[in-house]
């Protein structure tokens, strides 16, 4: 079967010969995978080598470039200052001052039109036979944190709710858009949209589940209405301890949920496979804090297969690492271990009892 009837299949109820994978990683974890398989380039590696099933298309920022200094920090469109490793973490909060919804309307936030969202041919082609993944990541929780500041964000979820919620929604809004015009600009070829907004820490939610509903479910649930309404699936990335908002992202009509830190506070996998196995599909689940990161190659395989027999259990399962976002440090010989397992392991459990 082709990687899109495979990579669609467990969201679809579909037969499927294995369990579709899903790679996300820093271009430097990318390099370390194709140095350590001898392939030519990321595709050979990724693609024709390790079998990935999903390729992600993003719109493509084409704006001014990024203003930097010379300690290696940089400005976004955003109007916030970033400094660290990676994409770094905010030292600026723009809207620090804001103390009216006067202030958020009138902050200058990025333009829709300095990004790309047509897909090229070139793309298309590049893609061909595989699920693509298109709309924007939509981080719109963190990007309202990081302009007002976070403490001052929960301390104004309670005192200043107008504040608040306006500049939520001016948040919300740039994504909305920018994915609807993914879709209107790319008819019937985005398959999936994956967006992402981290609502949980190690040991518990950042925020009361009855506030991330005030706040945040309703948006959510018009964009997957948005994907849905252009046949697309969806699924939500949300690190850490989650389960209590489980049930909200599958009430909104998510299909699937990732990363699944399987060894953060009560997100055991065995426990959320009998709880919402019926109803959504789990996408990771394979420990990156430490069977990826320090384990063996053997560990590494046993883990996978381990997850895949629990997860999988109901032919509902995306194979992928507890991360969305491996990082250099992981060493790309357990990374490759891990998708060369889940080929081999098949259908697991699900595929001998079915």
């Amino acid at each position: 079967m082709t990687s899109k009837e495979r990579a669609l299949a467990p969201i679809k109820n579909k037969t499927m010969d294995r369990f579709p994978m899903w790679y996300g990683g820093d271009p430097k974890t990318t390099e370390n995978i194709v140095a350590a398989l001898g392939a030519k380039d990321e595709n050979e590696a990724l693609y024709d080598i390790l079998d990935i099933d999903y390729k992600t298309i993003r719109p493509e920022y084409v704006g001014k470039p990024y203003k930097t200094y010379e300690d290696g920090s940089f400005d976004t469109d955003w109007g916030i200052r970033r400094a660290g490793l990676h994409y770094g973490q905010a030292i600026t909060h723009p809207l620090a001052y804001a103390k009216s919804v006067k202030d958020i309307m009138d902050y200058p936030y990025p333009d829709i039109d300095d990004y790309d969202c047509k897909i090229t041919e070139k793309q298309l082609r590049e893609a061909e036979g595989y699920t693509i993944i298109g709309g924007t990541w939509s981080p719109f929780f963190h990007d309202a944190t990081e302009l007002i500041g976070m403490e001052d964000f929960f301390i104004k979820m309670y005192t200043d709710e107008k504040v608040i919620d306006t500049l939520v929604g001016k948040c919300f809004d740039f994504y909305y858009e920018l994915t609807k015009r993914s879709f209107e600009q790319n008819p019937g070829v985005i398959d999936m949209f994956f967006m992402g907004n981290d609502f949980g820490t190690q040991r518990s939610l950042l925020l009361s589940p009855e506030m991330w509903r005030k706040y945040f479910k309703p948006r959510i649930r018009k964009i997957v209405d948005l994907a849905h309404s252009n046949n697309a699936v969806t699924a939500v990335h949300s690190c850490g301890a989650i389960r209590k908002l489980i049930p909200d992202l599958i009430d909104v009509g998510f299909d699937a949920v990732n990363p699944i830190q399987v060894n953060a506070s009560d997100m055991d996998p065995q426990e959320l496979m009998d709880e919402f196995g019926n109803d959504i599909t789990f996408f990771g689940g394979i420990d990156e804090n430490d069977i990826l990161l320090n384990q063996s190659e053997e560990r590494v395989r046993e883990e996978t297969k381990r997850i895949i027999d629990i997860l999988g259990r109901k032919g509902k399962y995306i194979v992928a690492a507890s991360h969305d976002y491996l990082l250099p440090e992981v060493p790309a010989k357990n990374i490759i271990a891990m998708f060369d397992e889940a080929k081999k392991y098949g259908l697991g459990e699900f595929g001998r009892i079915s």
